[in-house]
């Protein structure tokens, strides 16, 4: 069976900064931290755990779990106030793409593979509507690991132990950034990286960092998608 993993901001969909603002709340509120926290560098594609043990490491000295759980929970608690203000919009062509295997491709799975919480990434979709085209308990999300590389073996365990998939090579991910060709590449998945909502160049997609495939945006008809992710050849980037 073949499954598409999707990232969540910067390909399905963009929030226009709640994930920030929702992060900043719980900054200030459960750290009790006046001002803006100024992070070391892009958010983009990292993992929340990895942001929080950041946060929570620079201005404690050391991270403990609990910590880390409290910073977590109140940030999905603001991250849902944030959303419900819905200033964000769904990237170009999702919800046709989404619709259309859905209901042309049911052979095909559809499922999240994101640095967002388990919580925020289904807040995230269920805020723009695209929920119910998800597999979500064989997605891989940012509170389970620190590092997106081992995100994407979570994913890959989970589809792999329900005989979902026989290997890797069953699994397309669809992302915006650098850091979802790396951890595609960690597990030895396909990588389609789609520029309309990303913050990358184009020229940042190359050598080692190069994916299977990069469009510019989602095809206006999802019929060229399908045909596209049928081709075997893992060596040409489109």
């Amino acid at each position: 069976m073949l499954y598409l993993a999707w990232d969540v901001d910067g390909t399905l969909l963009l929030t226009n900064g709640a994930g920030s603002r929702a992060l900043q709340d719980a900054i200030h509120e459960y750290l009790r931290v006046q001002g803006p926290y100024e992070f070391k560098e892009s958010l983009a594609g990292r993992t929340d755990a990895g942001i929080i043990k950041e946060i929570i490491t620079g201005l404690r000295g050391r991270c403990t779990s609990g910590w880390a759980a409290g910073l977590l929970l109140t940030y999905e608690m603001r991250l849902k106030y944030h959303l419900r203000k819905h200033e964000g919009r769904l990237l170009r062509n999702v919800e046709r793409t989404l619709a259309y295997f859905q209901e042309r491709h049911p052979e095909i799975g559809l499922t999240l593979l994101t640095g967002n919480t388990t919580e925020g990434a289904r807040d995230k979709v269920r805020e723009y509507g695209i929920d119910s085209y998800f597999d979500f308990r064989h997605g891989g999300y940012g509170d389970l690991a620190e590092d997106r590389d081992d995100v994407a073996r979570i994913l890959f365990t989970r589809l792999y132990n329900d005989g979902l998939v026989r290997d890797a090579s069953e699994i397309i991910v669809f992302g915006d950034t650098p850091r979802d060709v790396r951890c595609a590449r960690a597990i030895g998945a396909r990588c389609v990286i789609v520029l309309d909502g990303s913050e990358f160049p184009r020229d940042m997609f190359t050598g080692e960092q190069a994916p299977w495939k990069l469009l510019d945006s989602l095809p206006d008809d999802p019929e060229d998608l399908y045909r596209l992710l049928l081709e075997e050849s893992h060596d040409e980037t489109n």
